[in-house]
């Protein structure tokens, strides 16, 4: 049904230059200078070169697993970053296949010197693939730094990077094995015999180069059946821009056992030249915080369009999809052969997740999706415990197959559908800076086939301490300090709360959940115990949800959605307060149960899981309301990708930082300082992300306001300017005024560069000087200033999103035809991976709201400039 306030269309942009600026200048860390950098590095060159005589004179090259050798990552730690590094490698055919931003460190090696005004060093390593001859050619290019002599032309890198080489080295056993892998393969094998087995993951270096990578995983395989174990699955992927190599290989617990107590034993797995991560099987779980069967009386149900095409898949468990709430409605696809696995019912989570993206809570809501029915392809077998994934496969492989089969090919199986519902994690993956394999795959699919993958941030049901907090005192505590108490304790919780894998993907919609019902679950009693955080009506993110922030820093979860009422439980733990999710709980929002003849077969469910699906359907919606009879796409079809980043850009640009949000950052200001307001708008993100998604913005423009939408491409040092006219009523008047401005767009992305991210979109002001001193741009000319997230936050990653508020009422006079030019332009984030010859693709989406009741309406104002430009174009006269 057409909207009543229609989302408008932008007229199409106008070609236009990026508008430099001075780049910002970073005093770079120093080196010790040649003699003593000989002197400290030497032994390691020279290292290097007794090897390539023995590689030469066809003798085994490697007496141990740390010596230096061709055909083995070698590694350069530098102090800072060397630019274009990896572009000067190339040129002595040195393959680089990863750039790595360490962490600063304080321990300074003698003669080295921090940035100017820093204690700290920041450091970067550069993992690379040699062969004989390019090793040959890095001796060569030492030897002449050593010799004082000028840098040979495009080698002026090598020469930074040898001023500022802290060692050279193989990627070793510490590399290789990390301790949080180790940890958890610790976890795994409590109570295991050692003639037991366990899996690992063993991950191949993602080298361009097929012979050597096929190489490798033939040595892996051989060492893995030496140690008594055996292969169980193989994955091999090659794409622009994304390799992954793996082997899931079963063990015997005394070798892993031996393995984490010593990681260098001589002819163990960290022997293998072409082995880059060993890690615990990635296991995948939907586990949302489920209630009680729900007892409410079900109304009737429009029933859905059987022949409707599949707008959306659904990776998860099996579904029910007999269920009376989901027939005709969902298909079940089993790629993998997993349903026969699943007993009918235990499959809770998929039914679960399918019956909100196709109608919601089933007693609040109800209504089908319009126009769209759901694929669901199974990635996990359903259990007593809930969903997990299959022990005999590598989860990436699960998706990357499922993918393929539903978007590639003639016999696609879904090619209508643009967004995928993930609802899992891997709750022993923690996001702590390393971008896994599982997230990458996702950034390679959205940017590569115009994916939207809809992730939920994960939920942490561990119990956490309000350290020094009185348990009585809590209880009894006004609604803020409880809030304040909770928040205090979240923020010590710390790394066990972080991200759950593949959340931190950038070209995703990750969502948290808010804790709050969409339908009351009655007035049943709660205990004593219970901490009451959501009776005043506020939105407060719900205490299981996972926390962020994601890669770089970038804001994540994007947005929180409403999960269902998380309640939480105070016991006394000494001086402390103890504080639990309620796992069983009358609260939660009404779902299709899969144990149909029990009650009124449904039943409540909690969780991020539940936030994301819900998301999903907003997406969806959104997808209907752009492209149907009177929107702004008007019946026109629109490919997957433009869907997918439409949507992702209104569903963050209909996302504001609640009262709550607002709270949140004036108690971290009062604890870190009022000037600490980057670190303070961060602390809220890691919470708020871009804030709470109202999900009719997402379909019509505000009742006081309009929103406009539109796509283009640009490339790099280029940009686009959309003319977005303004309303003439609103010149000179003197009311309260908003605006949001948001860009969506998958990021090309590499893990052969530190920053990941290639491109970085940003829009401004068309006459705008793009530096730090005027990026506030005045507001478009509306007398606006910058509200919610810091402008540093939201380049990071591949959403940026701007909010304005009038800074005072006086509102500016303009001329009747005048138009706001919005420059959209993009830059390499990478320095220097982006192909300045590849179009990125964007969606725009601006709200023009007036926080006041007046007498004209802006969108119908706008509305016929747009349409007035448009005839005009047309050369029709009116």
């Amino acid at each position: 049904m057409p909207k009543e306030r229609p989302i408008l269309r932008l007229p199409d942009p106008r070609d236009a230059l990026r508008q430099p600026g001075p780049q910002p200048r970073f005093a770079p860390p120093s080196g010790p200078g040649r003699r003593r950098q000989g002197e400290r590095l030497g032994p390691s060159f020279d290292e290097l070169t007794q090897a390539l005589r023995r590689a030469e004179g066809g003798v085994e090259l490697a007496d141990n697993p740390t010596g230096i050798a061709p055909e083995r990552a070698l590694v350069f730690e530098t102090a800072g970053n060397i630019q274009d590094f990896a572009r000067a490698a190339r040129a002595v055919n040195l393959e680089v296949i990863a750039e790595i931003d360490l962490d600063d460190t304080v321990d300074i090696p003698e003669g080295f010197t921090p940035p100017r005004g820093q204690a700290t060093m920041p450091r970067a390593l550069y993992a690379t693939m040699p062969t004989a001859r390019s090793a040959n050619q890095i001796l060569a290019l030492w030897r002449a730094y050593q010799a004082d002599r000028p840098a040979p032309n495009g080698a002026a890198p090598w020469w930074r990077l040898f001023d500022r080489l802290i060692k050279v080295r193989v990627w070793g056993p510490e590399d290789r094995f990390p301790v949080s892998a180790r940890q958890v393969l610790e976890n795994r094998l409590q109570g295991r015999a050692d003639d037991d087995v366990v899996n690992v993951e063993l991950e191949i270096w993602p080298s361009a180069d097929e012979a050597a990578r096929d190489s490798w995983r033939r040595e892996t395989e051989q060492k893995v059946r030496d140690l008594g174990g055996q292969r169980v699955d193989q994955s091999s992927i090659a794409g622009r821009n994304f390799i992954y190599e793996a082997i899931l290989a079963s063990l015997p617990v005394r070798s892993v056992r031996e393995l984490i107590a010593d990681p260098a034993t001589a002819g163990g797995l960290a022997w293998v030249r072409g082995l880059q991560f060993i890690l615990p099987q990635t296991v995948a779980q939907g586990l949302p915080a489920a209630a009680e069967e729900d007892n409410e009386v079900p109304r009737p149900l429009p029933a859905f369009d059987g022949a409707a095409p599949f707008r959306a898949a659904l990776f998860d468990g099996t579904p029910v999809a007999a269920h009376p709430s989901l027939d005709q409605g969902v298909v079940v696809e089993d790629i993998h052969d997993l349903v026969r696995l699943s007993v009918v019912n235990q499959r809770a989570h998929a039914t679960s997740m399918a019956s909100l993206i196709l109608r919601s809570d089933l007693q609040a809501d109800g209504t089908p999706v319009p126009r769209s029915r759901l694929l669901c392809v199974p990635v996990m077998v359903d259990g007593d415990r809930g969903a997990f994934s299959p022990q005999n496969k590598l989860f990436v492989d699960v998706l990357h197959v499922a993918l393929t089969r539903l978007f590639v090919g003639n016999n696609a199986l879904a090619p209508d559908a643009f967004v995928v519902n993930l609802s899992v994690g891997v709750p022993e993956m923690r996001f702590a800076g390393r971008i896994s394999s599982l997230a990458r795959l996702l950034d390679w699919w959205s940017n590569e086939h115009g994916v939207l993958f809809v992730v939920s941030i994960g939920n942490v049901f561990d119990d956490f301490l309000a350290r020094d907090v009185e348990t009585a005192r809590l209880l009894a505590a006004d609604v803020p300090a409880r809030r304040k108490a909770i928040k205090d304790a979240l923020v010590g919780a710390g790394y066990g709360r972080a991200l759950m894998a593949p959340a931190e993907a950038l070209n995703v919609l990750s969502v948290g959940a808010i804790s709050e019902d969409l339908l009351a679950a009655g007035n049943e009693p709660r205990g004593a115990d219970i901490v009451q955080l959501e009776t005043d009506g506020s939105r407060f993110p719900a205490v299981s949800s996972a926390l962020g922030l994601g890669p770089f820093r970038s804001m994540k979860p994007d947005v929180l959605v409403t999960g269902g009422t998380h309640e939480v439980r105070a016991v006394a733990d000494g001086n402390h307060t103890k504080l639990s999710v309620v796992l069983n709980s009358p609260s939660g929002l009404v779902v299709a149960s899969p144990r149909i003849n029990v009650g009124n077969g449904r039943r409540r469910s909690r969780g991020t899981s539940c936030a994301a699906a819900l998301t999903t359907r907003a997406v969806m919606q959104s997808a209907d309301a752009m492209t149907e009879e009177g929107g702004p796409y008007n019946e026109a079809a629109l490919t997957r990708m433009d869907l997918a980043l439409l949507t992702r850009a209104l569903c963050v640009n209909a996302a504001d930082w609640s009262n709550e949000a607002l709270a949140h950052y004036d108690e971290t200001a009062a604890r870190l300082g009022r000037n600490k307001v980057l670190r303070c708008k961060e602390e809220v993100a890691r919470h708020f992300g871009h804030g709470y998604l109202f999900a009719e913005r997402m379909q019509q423009s505000p009742a006081q306001g309009v929103t406009l939408v539109g796509l283009g491409d640009v490339r790099k040092d280029q940009g686009k300017i959309f003319d977005m006219p303004l309303p003439p009523s609103l010149s000179g008047d003197r009311v309260p005024r908003s605006m949001r401005v948001t860009l969506a767009w998958f990021s090309p992305a590499t893990t052969a560069r530190s920053r990941y991210r290639l491109a970085a979109l940003r829009a401004i002001a068309a006459d705008v000087i793009d530096d730090d001193d005027q990026d506030e741009d005045k507001g478009w000319g509306l007398l606006l200033k910058a509200a919610g997230p810091d402008r540093h936050m939201i380049r990071r990653g591949t959403v940026w999103s701007r909010r304005l508020v009038h800074g005072r009422l006086a509102g500016p006079a303009y001329d009747e035809d005048v138009a706001i030019p919005i420059r959209v332009q993009c830059q390499d984030a990478s320095g220097g991976g982006l192909d300045p010859d590849l179009d990125i693709r964007f969606a725009i989406a601006v709200t023009l709201e007036i926080e006041a009741e007046v007498n004209y309406d802006i969108h119908a104002e706008i509305r016929e400039r747009i349409e007035q430009r448009a005839r005009a174009a047309a050369g029709v006269r009116v």
